[in-house]
């Protein structure tokens, strides 16, 4: 427990600094660094209440962890923060805002007074479709999802300019890992069924007669095209019509085709086809471009950045992705043989790819940058894993949030992203003890976790000589 006491007395340190200045050794009790403002940009890590509206509001939601219980479900003594409002605590001795509120059927809301996060929730470095986004800018039917660069550019709509006199927070990455894998998934599913046709045609052409073949090659691709358009359709039905298409031709023709006869056999081996197509291209060329997307992503940020420090900013606090490998989403991926060993974990080894990609990149691009102070989350979330008792940590495997209870309305809404701790408080965690739980739900923290990295990122404030 030593690591976790003096990281509690560091932040103790920060807050009375903060609330009563202090610092030099001559008497004088002035904070290092006067901060009038913390301006946080990035996505659900940091986002104060964007969406604490309308269902989400009512449902005793709003925030991205376990939330503290208002309106009409009563009132929490000990309000659910993150650690971005932690921080803003720490350096001006008031707990962050959201700056704009909206999304899920509530029109985005004029610049809230004295408030200044912009953080969203599903928010991605600069691609405006961010997490239960497609459309894009504008969008309110669900969440909003404005990416850190269109946040920074709001924050100079509203008349928000950079001094030198606030402590910039900057946060972001996740979500557009999660568009990476998505875009991976898409796209190798595309593969696989490219080859599921391929091999589907090929061999039906075959078994029938050299004169036919052309004819039927048209009616076979015809209905694996009809049939692969359809929502409902799965591989199984996808050879079904191929097979179907290739005997109904052949009967109307009025000749044998000798492949229909086969139609197991052609199934499998078609599916066989399909699997090593889609695996190979993730291995590859859909890993290839995720890796890209990822190093585009963290040199757009570090732009980002680097362009507030030139516009006025001088105290930027930048915090790397966390291990998305080691979260419930992740692990959930992995494969076990019936001894309980691994089978396959490649899901969780290209997520911590594509993670490291991202960290790599953006601390790289920031190093010796003056005004930036790059805090490691990814390796401080690393040793929290690795010694859980250290940080005072009771579970860091499974989530905290019941999020299949009725009362829960991401359970059933089609505007949410299902299994998202944006609604979850004390009425639906699950039993027992969570408190000192990391996870809320498969990626974010609970508010235990979220005082765990502002501990950790006021230690490196401390250390820098701002606080």
């Amino acid at each position: 427990m030593r690591q976790f006491k003096i990281l509690g007395v560091a932040m103790a340190a920060a807050l009375l600094v903060a609330a009563c200045g202090g610092g030099g050794g001559d008497g004088n009790q002035s904070p290092a660094v006067s901060f009038t403002s913390v301006v946080s940009f990035g996505d659900s890590l940091s986002d104060a209440g964007s969406y604490k509206v309308g269902p989400i509001a009512a449902s005793g939601g709003g925030m991205f962890t376990v939330n503290g219980i208002t309106g009409a479900l009563g009132a929490d003594p000990t309000p659910s923060y993150n650690w971005a409002q932690l921080v803003s605590a720490a350096a001006t001795g008031k707990v962050s805002c959201a700056a704009h509120t909206g999304g899920f059927g509530v029109a985005r809301s004029a610049l809230v007074a004295g408030c200044t996060n912009y953080a969203q929730g599903g928010s991605r470095v600069t691609d405006p479709k961010g997490v239960g986004n497609t459309v894009g800018a504008g969008y309110i039917t669900g969440p909003m999802t404005e990416p850190v660069a269109t946040q920074i550019a709001n924050f100079a709509a509203d008349g928000g300019k950079f001094t030198g006199k606030e402590l910039v927070t900057v946060l972001a990455g996740a979500n557009d890992l999660f568009g990476a894998t998505d875009a991976l998934k898409t796209a190798a599913t595309a593969a696989g069924g490219t080859a599921l046709a391929t091999s589907l045609v090929t061999q039906l052409v075959a078994g029938a007669p050299a004169a036919n073949q052309a004819a039927a090659q048209g009616a076979i691709g015809l209905a694996i095209q009809t049939e692969a358009a359809k929502t409902t359709a799965t591989a199984t039905t996808i050879i079904t019509a191929a097979v179907t298409a290739a005997a109904t031709h052949a009967a109307t023709n009025g000749y044998v085709n000798t492949a229909t006869a086969n139609a197991a056999t052609i199934g499998a081996t078609a599916g066989a086809a399909a699997t090593t197509a889609a695996s190979t291209y993730a291995a590859t060329t859909g890993a290839a471009t995720a890796m890209t997307s990822m190093a585009t992503a963290a040199t757009a940020l570090a732009t980002s950045v680097k362009g507030m420090l030139a516009s006025g900013a001088k105290y930027v606090l930048v915090v790397n992705i966390p291990d998305v490998s080691q979260t419930p989403m992740a692990l959930a991926t992995i494969t076990y043989n019936a001894d309980g060993t691994v089978k396959d974990n490649s899901q969780q080894k290209l997520v911590l790819a594509l993670t490291t990609q991202f960290n790599t990149t953006l601390q790289t691009a920031l190093n010796g940058t003056a005004g930036v102070v790059f805090v490691d989350a990814f390796a401080e979330n690393q040793r929290q894993l690795a010694d859980p008792a250290h940080y005072a940590l009771t579970n860091v495997k499974n989530v905290a949030c019941n999020l299949t209870q009725p009362g829960n309305i991401l359970a059933t809404s089609t505007t949410t992203a299902d299994g998202s701790s944006l609604v979850c408080n004390s009425k639906n965690v699950i039993a027992g003890d969570t408190s000192h739980y990391l996870f809320a739900d498969s990626v974010h923290p609970t508010p235990y976790g979220h005082k765990l990295l502002a501990q950790y990122a006021i230690q490196k404030l401390v250390f820098a000589g701002w606080l």
